[in-house]
């Protein structure tokens, strides 16, 4: 029986991904990953069909169980990372949905602005009013007394006395 060449059967696996449910395996999915058990199946049929008069050099096989797990390894990292930044968008999204629904019918300071001749925001307008509602489709909006704004030009929430000089308020004031 001739030996079975462990590249064949490599690139043979990372093309196709057998699909029981059609009847001809032509349109089966192509796939240019392997998995573990793809990896297992290779050796298992490398040693299987290995030349008796020349075995496979166990350091060889060693190396290769070892860059395997490595691979495994950095493949469950990954997918971790991947998990990690999920769940934190997930929490940022419910912190944001939780913020904006808990500024309902309280009074707000909203800021209106525009860009200045060097292309800064400066505000232009500060409007008060009680958020009548809350947008969570697409960017958060929050209507203040009827009018859409961004949750971003939410400047204040309750009512907050205005400095006139940098660590004096109006109260502060004798």
């Amino acid at each position: 029986m001739a030996g079975v060449d462990a590249t064949t059967l490599m690139s043979d696996a990372a093309q196709f991904i057998y699909n029981s449910e059609k009847s001809t395996q032509s349109s089966a999915v192509s796939s240019n990953s392997l998995t573990t058990d793809d990896y297992w199946k290779l050796m298992a049929a490398q040693l299987q069909y290995q030349d008796m008069s020349n075995p496979v050099d166990n350091s060889e096989m060693i190396n290769q169980m070892v860059q395997m797990s490595s691979m495994s390894t950095m493949s469950k990292l990954s997918e971790a990372v991947a998990n990690f930044s999920t769940v934190t968008n997930n929490l940022s999204t419910v912190t944001l949905t939780s913020y904006s629904t808990g500024l309902l019918g309280k009074e707000v300071t909203v800021a209106i602005t525009e860009k200045d001749s060097e292309g800064k925001e400066v505000i232009k307008e500060k409007i008060k009013g009680t958020v009548t509602g809350v947008d969570l489709t697409g960017a958060t909006s929050v209507y203040v007394d009827g009018k859409k704004y961004e949750l971003s030009q939410v400047m204040a929430v309750g009512d907050v006395p205005e400095d006139k000089t940098e660590g004096t308020t109006e109260e502060g004031k004798e």
